[in-house]
């Protein structure tokens, strides 16, 4: 397979996925908002949920309330689970199917998971990236105006190596997040099973898909990061043929 077919593939991807993330992000919001109104056996809070499996699980962790924009997480740093007002306060299957799943981060983090060791590795490596991600916009537009003599063809060449490095370590970041997230839901939703706050299969199945539908934003997410690295891969090694 030719680059240039790698780069033509890899720009036909970019619109249906955006596409696909609308859709999904739409999706999360439709069903984590159906099943609010779910109430889960017990009428237990996400709060209170959160306190009863660090309590059980002997977690060194506490609990706080954050705003919407900053959203449901496990900051391992300050060993907190952190939960939007809604989720917070929250008594439905909704609400305790998010909680346990940041519970399920929590859990990964005192057992030293190798997998959440790599990611936060790997961010760090990615943030640092990511700062080089606007100048080199600049500079790719920059050169883009001049005629390609062989200096703005050797610029560019590093530009798209910049380039290549930056949406490649981001899609890495995407890839170790996977089992990460799909192993904090299994972990959610067998501790939501065994505290019996999801008696019938309909609660089960609701938890199921609010966290299925969560998971597939990773995916979504990955999926785009890494159609953007083979997309300035192909130009780079395109650029890097016709030099030959």
């Amino acid at each position: 397979m030719s680059w240039d077919l790698v780069y033509l593939i890899a720009c036909l991807l970019i619109l249906p996925i955006y596409l696909l993330a609308l859709i999904i992000s739409a999706r999360v919001t439709s069903v984590i908002n159906k099943y609010h109104h779910l109430p889960a056996a017990g009428g237990m809070t996400a709060k209170e949920l959160v306190q009863r499996i660090a309590s059980e699980h002997h977690l060194a962790i506490t609990v706080e309330q954050t705003d919407q924009r900053t959203g449901d997480h496990y900051d391992s740093r300050a060993k907190v689970v952190r939960l939007t007002p809604k989720v917070y306060n929250g008594t439905s299957v909704s609400a305790l199917a998010v909680a346990a799943h940041e519970c399920g981060h929590a859990l990964q983090d005192a057992e030293n998971y190798f997998p959440l060791r790599l990611r936060h590795v790997c961010i760090k490596v990615s943030n640092f990236g990511s700062r080089l991600l606007l100048p080199l916009i600049i500079i790719s537009f920059i050169l883009s105006i001049f005629s390609f003599t062989f200096i703005t063809e050797s610029a560019m060449q590093w530009v798209l190596l910049g380039f290549c490095i930056v949406y490649g370590l981001t899609a890495l970041v995407g890839l170790v997040t996977l089992p990460t997230e799909f192993d904090a839901s299994r972990r959610g939703k067998k501790m939501l099973k065994a505290m019996e706050l999801t008696p019938d299969r309909e609660q089960e199945r609701a938890v199921t898909k609010v966290l299925g539908a969560a998971a597939n934003t990773y995916v979504i997410s990955f999926a785009l990061s890494a159609v953007y690295f083979l997309r300035y891969l192909a130009l780079f090694m395109s650029l890097q043929d016709r030099k030959r």
